[in-house]
């Protein structure tokens, strides 16, 4: 056993120890306290060591090399993962308050590592054959769950793209498709045209934050992967991002990645959470970033509603221009293309349901598919993907449009409706750069 995590250990099991002991007649001995940073350290080493049992749940670690090689070596058991869990969670309080972090960050900090922690006790039980429902999952899991939607909830959605789209054979999902797969960027462009979207994204964001010098990204285009997109933070400042083109990639899903994975989505958020709290406060927690946790909600919410906000519809209208031309589109069809696009993005609540559904087993994999197929807009190899990404990640579905709904409306209820435009960034600025939990931020 590593000797820094053994000294840890062995700290937790005095503790237990000496509060069986007395020191004289009906005088008991306090347990030690251990600090919140001694208490981040287990909880890193506890991801860490859940990663040796799920090969995707440490989504980026970057902290000490030491206590992931330790991790990787000891191997420990679900056992002894969930019962050092549950040392840790009682551990949170009864730790001494920093004097130097102001009551209300520290409030946070301790809530942000409680709720993790639970998460990761749950994922263990699912790893221990706990099989939960759809919604338990993502209670479990990511702090939340989402609500129930029915056919009627995208009946709006398809009575406005039959009026949008060009007429023709088939469903109003088959004419969406052929339509907005004309604007799918030619293979020898998309690089180009992706780069462009991003240093876009990236140019807006700066209007409003101040990024560390020297953050950047490297961008990869990959196949035969279960989602659409990727971004692996590599600590440092640097995105390494990953889009996945077995799918077409339209003009509208470009600059759609390009915020949710780069600025001011999952790159972003994962550099103000290095700056502001690893290197400004020494929090070593935020090192790892747990897969299955109430952060991803956190992560994919903000990911999604920002590519509103670095993209309102004036600003959207003229990037896609400048993409048209780069994909060697015809820049006059734009205002037709966007407002389709707009008002498809219904769909991505049906996929959320699509998935329920399915992991729950109230619709077989082929009921499933022609439900994507109608509300969730998809090409029956879209709808094929969708179902892999169901098998592979679960409830994780929900982070994505129901984690913008949440983020749009805590926004909106901060800032109010009044408000300037660089107050909600300076809301979206505190929201990606402190300790947040998904259901804090729910309405009351």
């Amino acid at each position: 056993m590593n000797y820094r995590f053994a000294a840890l250990t062995t700290a937790l099991s005095i503790a237990a120890l000496s509060a069986c002991t007395t020191s004289g007649p009906h005088k008991a001995v306090p347990p030690p306290q251990l600090s919140m940073d001694k208490i981040a350290e287990g909880y890193v080493r506890q991801v860490i060591a859940m990663g040796e049992h799920d090969p995707n749940y440490v989504d980026a670690y970057y902290g000490p090399a030491a206590w992931r090689d330790s991790e990787k070596k000891e191997k420990r058991s679900l056992l002894a993962i969930r019962n050092f869990n549950a040392r840790l969670v009682k551990d949170i309080e009864t730790a001494p308050v920093d004097p130097n972090v102001p009551p209300e960050l520290w409030a946070l900090r301790k809530r942000f590592l409680r709720n993790q922690l639970g998460a990761l006790e749950a994922r263990a039980r699912m790893l221990e054959d706990w099989k939960p429902s759809f919604d338990d999952e993502s209670l479990a899991l990511f702090d939340v769950s989402a609500p129930f939607y029915g056919r009627e909830d995208f009946s709006p959605m398809i009575k406005a793209l039959d009026k949008l789209l060009p007429p023709g054979e088939g469903s109003v999902s088959d004419r969406y498709n052929r339509y907005i797969e004309r604007y799918a960027i030619p293979r020898d462009r998309i690089e180009a045209v992706m780069t462009f979207a991003i240093n876009a994204a990236r140019a807006r964001t700066l209007q409003y934050f101040r990024l560390p010098e020297g953050e950047r990204f490297e961008l990869t285009l990959v196949h035969d992967k279960p989602w659409s997109a990727y971004n692996w933070y590599q600590g440092g400042y640097v995105s390494k991002i990953e889009v996945n083109v077995d799918q077409p990639i339209t003009i509208s899903r470009a600059i759609g990645l390009a915020s949710h994975e780069g600025y001011p989505g999952h790159h972003v958020y994962n550099v103000l959470l290095e700056d502001q709290l690893v290197k400004g406060r020494g929090w070593k927690e935020f090192t790892v970033y747990p897969l299955y946790s109430p952060q991803s909600f956190i992560a994919e919410g903000t990911a999604d509603y920002g590519v509103q906000m670095a993209f309102p519809p004036d600003a959207r209208l003229a990037l896609e221009r400048q993409l048209f031309e780069l994909a060697g589109f015809d820049p006059f069809e734009v205002e037709n293309y966007d407002a389709i696009s707009e008002a498809a993005k219904p769909s991505g609540a049906a996929v959320l349901e699509a998935g329920r559904r399915y992991r729950d087993g109230s619709a077989s994999m082929e009921e499933t598919v022609d439900w994507l197929r109608t509300f969730g807009l998809a090409t029956p190899e879209r709808a094929q993907q969708r179902i892999t990404f169901f098998d592979t990640y679960g409830a994780y579905i929900i982070n994505y449009s129901y984690g913008e709904r949440v983020i749009k409306d805590y926004l909106q209820r901060t800032t109010g409706p009044d408000e300037p435009l660089w107050a909600q960034w300076r809301a979206f600025f505190d929201l990606l750069s402190t300790p947040r939990t998904p259901s804090p931020l729910l309405p009351e």
